[in-house]
């Protein structure tokens, strides 16, 4: 219920910022072409065809929703304390008004007035932050004062039914007021009772006029005969019930519910879902790589030739490693050893002072530049610009069975950088610190934070002490 509340209020917000940006553009309009001239300030000049302004609405909301989604303002379940608030919406703002003002700046038929892109870019935030900050208040206000409350009862009050109370007190603004809880160990704080009791304490706040709303049943699988009982008496009462099921409490990754033909199914290990961020996150990588290997061509050129002048054979090295799902891609990147290195040596670790690469070879490795070519496994679609780093799978049969938890890390695509990397854990580091990390990444994974990764590879540069 938690999610599905939360979901409609995100989709209420995001028509509603629709209509705050497009009264942005036409309040800006106004002000610049019609109130400024009538007030001597700023007046009209010649060159300036005002009356095309209201064309271009469609183009600004279609620009600023969609920058606004990608950057995750309307996340379900996202906390909505105020100062929180605040901030999430300013920056999700800024970054819309500076993509609708540069791609603006592709319209050469019509030179956009910059001081009505600069009221927009005012009004715009002053208009967002106001309705959502004046909708905080007035839900806190009400509910202080006892009004738009639904009144919950959790049954079980162990770790499930602890968690289920803190989210109803991090998530004020969905309006639950935790009542007690029921359970048949009668240890804790506010228990109202034994799970038998369920019938007793609902009638009871019935006749006092106050009545229960919702039962949230959080006990653990092997109460079923127990759950079963108190469904058969709560089926003859007007509360909603959810079950909370105690499989949340393990260690999943990606966890979701969907349905089959109407029959629940709980993913405990997945992927994560393809939805609209996962669609920008692959635009982004395929900009980020074209970028990247137009503006680089000269240094490609270089290298390559470096390469080819170092020792015979390919310009090119390709290394089986393995990607989303298990699947085996060939990770490209500048050669930096003889052809036969491995002959005699098998696949080894990387070490310091390796001896087998060369001496172009052991300089792209100290500064990463052997691997540029793997924007080129982006554009193909193997990896992604930001993920966890490609392991090579006989390295892969060795950490499965010592790591815990080492292929889920399988369950997003591989990237060029990674949270792990940035932090330091890349060469020959810790294995379970960069397995730490690359969870972290896959269960928090945001386009923002794909952002700061890829912003705190190039401020730290690519050259590393673990780089070799």
């Amino acid at each position: 219920m938690l999610q599905e509340q939360s979901r409609l209020f995100q989709h209420i917000l995001f028509f509603v910022d629709a209509l705050l940006v497009a009264a942005s553009w036409v309040l800006a309009y106004y002000v610049r072409f019609e109130l400024f001239p009538a007030l001597g300030v700023f007046p009209l000049p010649e060159w300036l065809p005002p009356g095309r302004y209201m064309g271009f609405i469609p183009w600004v909301l279609i620009v600023s929703m969609t920058v606004f989604w990608a950057s995750g303002l309307y996340v379900p379940d996202r906390a909505q304390r105020a100062t929180s608030l605040v901030l999430s919406v300013l920056k999700a703002i800024l970054l819309g008004v500076i993509a609708v003002a540069a791609s603006l700046s592709f319209y050469r038929e019509l030179y956009f007035s910059r001081l009505t892109l600069g009221l927009f870019g005012l009004f715009t935030p002053l208009l967002i932050v106001s309705v959502r900050l004046g909708l905080y208040l007035f839900l806190r206000a009400g509910r202080r004062r006892g009004k738009y409350l639904r009144r919950v009862l959790i049954v079980g009050a162990g770790r499930v039914g602890q968690r289920l109370r803190e989210a109803f007190v991090q998530y004020p603004w969905i309006g639950f007021e935790m009542v007690g809880f029921l359970d048949d160990a009668k240890q804790g704080d506010n228990i109202l009772g034994t799970t038998g009791d369920i019938a007793r304490v609902l009638d009871e706040a019935e006749a006092a006029g106050r009545p229960i709303q919702y039962v949230y049943i959080a006990l653990p699988m092997s109460a079923s005969e127990r759950i079963e009982g108190q469904l058969n008496e709560l089926s003859s009462r007007l509360a909603h019930v959810c079950l909370v099921p105690d499989i949340f409490e393990f260690d999943f990754l990606n966890g979701r519910v969907t349905d089959i033909n109407g029959m629940p199914v709980i993913h405990l290990i997945d992927e994560a879902p393809i939805d609209m961020r996962r669609l920008v996150k692959r635009t982004m990588d395929l900009v980020f790589s074209i970028v990247v290997l137009v503006v680089l061509s000269p240094l490609y050129a270089t290298l390559a030739v470096a390469v080819k002048l170092s020792s015979p054979g390919p310009v090119f090295y390709r290394q089986q490693r393995m990607g989303l799902n298990g699947q085996t891609i060939d990770m490209l990147k500048f050669r930096s050893m003889p052809v036969d290195a491995e002959k005699k040596s098998g696949a080894v670790w990387a070490r310091p002072a390796d001896d087998r690469a060369t001496h172009v070879g052991a300089f792209l490795r100290r500064t990463s530049l052997d691997e540029l070519p793997q924007f080129i496994n982006v554009l193909k679609g193997d990896m992604s610009v930001v993920g966890p780093r490609p392991e090579r799978p006989v390295f892969i049969e060795e950490f499965r069975e010592r790591v815990p938890r080492y292929m889920l890390r399988h369950k997003m695509k591989a990237g060029i950088t990674g949270w792990a990397q940035v932090n330091g854990w890349r060469g020959n580091t810790s294995i379970e610190k960069r397995i730490e990390f690359d969870l972290y990444y896959i269960q928090h994974w945001s386009l923002k934070l794909d952002i700061k990764i890829m912003l705190m590879t190039l401020r730290k540069g690519f050259v590393h002490e673990h780089a070799y």
